[in-house]
C-alpha cells in the first residue's frame, strides 16, 4: 500500500508537467525549517514519528536547485528497535516549470546518517527521494510541503530476516516514508524584484527616447516655418526694393521712393515679428502636445502631480503633467486607464486610503473639466500599501506620495 502511495504521488507529479513557462521564481540563495512524519519501513509494528530538517537551498543552474541538509528523524517499532538519526543530505530539486503561485518539484539526493541513541554506531549511506511544491506566502517567503522516501544502502538500522523485506526493494535494506511542512527565506533580492527595476529603467528609457523624438521633431518644425518666414520677409524686401528704385528713376522719384521704402521696410519688419512670433507659438504649442505612450498593460507615473499638503487639492505647478496626460488621452481615443493614487506612511492606513481615492478622483475631474470622457478612466486609492520607496527619508516619502495611470484596456 505505501509503495502504491508513493508512486501515485510521483504520476501526479509528472503529470502537472505542462508547457507553462516560468512565472514563479525566488532569489537564488533561501534557508528554510521543515518538520513532520516519518514511519519506518522496517517491521510490521513501525509507528508514525517525528522528524525535523532545516536546509541551505541555492540555484545551480535553470531548473535545478541544490540542497545542504541537516536533519533529526526518529524510528521506532516498539519491542523491535529504536533509532534516532542525525542526518546530513545533499538533495538536487528539478523544477522544470512553474505556475503563477505554485512551484512543484521532484528531488533526490545522497546523505549520511548516524544513530545517537546506539554507542558506537556507523555512519550509514542513505538515497532521500521524492516530490514536493513550494507556495509563496509573500515576497520572499515560501510555504513548502514535500512527501517521499529515504532508503538506507544497508541494513544495519535493523537487521532483517528472508521474511522480513523491504517493501521498496524487496531487499533487506533499511528505510523509512516521511512527510514535512516548512517554510522557506528568500536571501538577497528575488528575481521579481530584479524583473520590476528593469521593467521601469525599460520604462523610463522609452519614455526619454520618446520624449527626444518629439523635441527634435518639434525643433525641425520651429526652423521649418522660421526659414519659411524669412524667405517670405527676403522676397518682400527685394520687391519694396525693386519698386522703391523705379519710383527713383521716374520723374520726382526721390522723395517718392523714399516714402515707398519707408513703408516696406516698415511692413516687412512687421512681418517678420509676426512670423517669429507664430514661428515660437507653433514651437511651445507643439512642446505641450508630448504625450506618453499609452499600451495595454502599462503603468505610467505622472512624476510632478502635487497636491497641497494633507490635501486633494492639487498645486498649479501639477498642471503641465496633467496637460501631457491629457494630451495622451487625445491621443489614443480608444484607451481606457485605471487613475491610482498612493501616499506615504504618515497617519492612519483609514485616512490615507481615504486621501489617495480623493485625490485620484482629483486628477479625474480635472481631466474631465478638459473634455475626456469620465467613462474612459475609474480611479482607486492604495493609501500607503504600495511604497516604492523607504518611508524612512523624506525623500523616499516623496517618491511614495504618487498617482499613476494603468492602462487597462
Amino acid at each position: 500500500m505505501k509503495r502504491f502511495i508513493l508512486c501515485t504521488l510521483l504520476v501526479v507529479a509528472f503529470g502537472m508537467y505542462s508547457h507553462v513557462q516560468a512565472q514563479f521564481k525566488e532569489s537564488g540563495l533561501a534557508w528554510g525549517l521543515t518538520a513532520g512524519g516519518a514511519h519506518g519501513d522496517n517491521s510490521s509494528g513501525d509507528k508514525w514519528m517525528m522528524q525535523y530538517r532545516g536546509f541551505l537551498a541555492y540555484d545551480i543552474m535553470p531548473m535545478f536547485i541544490g540542497q545542504i541538509g541537516l536533519g533529526y528523524t526518529e524510528l521506532e517499532a516498539p519491542g523491535v528497535y529504536r533509532a534516532e538519526n542525525f542526518i546530513v543530505d545533499l538533495r538536487l530539486l528539478f523544477s522544470p516549470f512553474s505556475l503563477a503561485n505554485l512551484n512543484p518539484y521532484l528531488y533526490a539526493g545522497l546523505g549520511l546518517s548516524k544513530a545517537l541513541n546506539v554507542t558506537g554506531s556507523d555512519f550509514l549511506p542513505m538515497v532521500p527521494f521524492g516530490v514536493g511544491i513550494q507556495t509563496r506566502i509573500s515576497n520572499g517567503v515560501l510555504l513548502l510541503i514535500n512527501g517521499g522516501y529515504t532508503l538506507y544502502l544497508s541494513d544495519d538500522l535493523v537487521k532483517r530476516s528472508n521474511a522480513n523485506l523491504n517493501s521498496l526493494t524487496s531487499g533487506k535494506q533499511d528505510g523509512f516514508y516521511g512527510f514535512s511542512i516548512g517554510l522557506a527565506f528568500t536571501i538577497g533580492k528575488t528575481s521579481e524584484d530584479v524583473a520590476e527595476a528593469e521593467a521601469l529603467l525599460k520604462q523610463q528609457a522609452a519614455a526619454d527616447a520618446e520624449a527626444r523624438r518629439v523635441k527634435e521633431a518639434t525643433d525641425a518644425e520651429a526652423r521649418r516655418i522660421k526659414e519659411a518666414n524669412d524667405a517670405e520677409a527676403r522676397r518682400i524686401k527685394e520687391a519694396t526694393d525693386a519698386e522703391a528704385r523705379r519710383i527713383k528713376d521716374s520723374t520726382n522719384a526721390v522723395a517718392e521712393a523714399t516714402r515707398v521704402k519707408g513703408m516696406t521696410d516698415a511692413e516687412a519688419r512687421r512681418a517678420k515679428e509676426l512670423a517669429d512670433a507664430e514661428a515660437l507659438r507653433l514651437a511651445q504649442q507643439k512642446s505641450n502636445d508630448t504625450v506618453f505612450v499609452l499600451v495595454k498593460g502599462k503603468t505610467i507615473v505622472l512624476r510632478g502631480v502635487n497636491f497641497e499638503f494633507n490635501k486633494a487639492t492639487l498645486t498649479k505647478y501639477s498642471e503641465n503633467i496633467l496637460w501631457k496626460a491629457y494630451n495622451s488621452m487625445v491621443a489614443y481615443p480608444d484607451v481606457h486607464v485605471v487613475i491610482t493614487g498612493h501616499t506615504d506612511n504618515v497617519g492612519s492606513q483609514k485616512y490615507n486610503q481615504s486621501l489617495s481615492l480623493r485625490r485620484a478622483q482629483s486628477v479625474k475631474n480635472w481631466l474631465v473639466e478638459k473634455g475626456i470622457d469620465s467613462n474612459r478612466m475609474r480611479t482607486v486609492g492604495r493609501g500607503k500599501n504600495e511604497p516604492v520607496a523607504t518611508n524612512e527619508t523624506e525623500e523616499g516619502r516623496l517618491e511614495n506620495r504618487r498617482i499613476e495611470f494603468y492602462v487597462e484596456k
